[in-house]
């Protein structure tokens, strides 16, 4: 089965012919090539043509943003939130925290990081997105609270994308404890491409944990692009045990003395479930750690997937990196 596409633009609200014109470049170069095949280097072990080739007779962007009747707090837990619908901010919550100190907005699309011209996916995001979140704190402000960012979807999303962007940023001295939480709300076959951008000034610290709550037929792409200053530390946990098709691209650059970055992650995988995280730490910069420690537990016929590169410049002396995979198979 071939899927067919229904991508357009013009469903997009509010934007000016110069968007238009610049979101049309990037779709008709995602026409040209495509979503990735195992040809491309970096989808070598994840397919994803034809794994929606598979699942979807077709794939629009025509999405319903009517909120859901469902959206529930975690209960007995303090936090701060934000709930997004199909990636779009519904409702927000500091009450815990100086709200001062923190500046959360809808992300301006019209600010569109480079990113790699061969990964498809980022060609499709820049051209679709809609929705999605700009989240600042204040200089040496450390939330009191964990934030948990609630990511729930409508009953029916039955062969749709939603394409959204994200920008994270911590200013000198800030930290943050970050819950990336979806809900598995709808039954539906879609697919969720997400573009994180994530920026630490010095001395700032950021600990991210992704997870769900409960199986999802989603299909879902998140790329992380980090850059950490002097002294600054990123931690990413990745808890995953229910999603149909789950990749993750983490590109992390230390970019200046004593900064560092860890990456854990816990897969617990059954049925046909597909899941891959690929890693790129880039050390610019002397005296800096990286640490990534990947366990996956493999049930029936899925499949777990890791690859991981680590880069290191000339200039970037004393560097301390390190890399294990665990793999048990049931």
């Amino acid at each position: 089965m071939k899927q067919t596409y229904d991508f357009d633009i013009e469903k997009i609200k509010n934007l000016s012919l110069e968007e238009k014109i610049l979101r049309k470049k990037n779709l008709d170069l995602f026409y040209k090539f495509g979503f990735p095949t195992k040809q491309a280097e970096d989808w070598k072990f994840t397919d994803l043509n034809l794994i929606l080739n598979k699942n979807f007779e077709s794939i629009s962007n025509e999405i319903n943003f009517e909120s859901s009747n469902a959206l529930e707090k975690i209960k007995n837990f303090e936090h701060n939130y934000i709930f997004l619908n199909n990636g779009k901010i519904i409702s927000t919550s500091f009450d815990n925290e100086e709200k001062n100190k923190i500046l959360i907005k809808e992300f301006d699309q019209r600010k569109t990081t480079n990113f790699d011209p061969d990964n498809t996916l980022t060609l499709l995001n820049n051209a679709l997105s809609s929705g999605g979140f700009s989240l600042e704190i204040a200089e040496n402000y450390k939330l009191k609270k964990p934030l948990i960012i609630y990511n729930y979807f409508s009953k029916d999303l039955k062969n749709k994308i939603l394409n959204n962007k994200n920008s994270i940023k911590l200013n000198k001295g800030a930290e943050l404890t970050l819950i990336d939480y979806n809900d598995g709300y709808t039954r539906s076959n879609f697919i969720k491409n997400t573009i994180d951008t994530v920026s630490l000034d010095e001395k700032a610290i950021l600990k991210n944990i992704l997870t769900q709550n409960s199986k999802s037929n989603g299909h879902f792409y998140k790329y992380i692009k980090a850059s950490l200053e002097g002294g600054s530390n990123y931690e990413n946990y990745i808890l995953s045990s229910g999603l149909k098709l789950n990749k993750i691209e983490i590109e992390i650059n230390l970019n200046k003395d004593n900064s560092s970055c860890s990456i854990y992650s816990a897969l617990n995988l059954t049925e046909d479930q597909h899941q891959e995280i690929k890693t790129r730490i880039n050390h610019n910069a002397p005296n800096c750690k990286s640490y990534q420690k990947i366990k996956n537990v493999l049930n029936d016929e899925s499949k777990g997937v890791y690859q991981g590169k680590i880069f290191v410049e000339k200039i970037a002396q004393k560097t301390d990196a390190y890399q294990l995979l665990s793999l048990i198979h049931i």
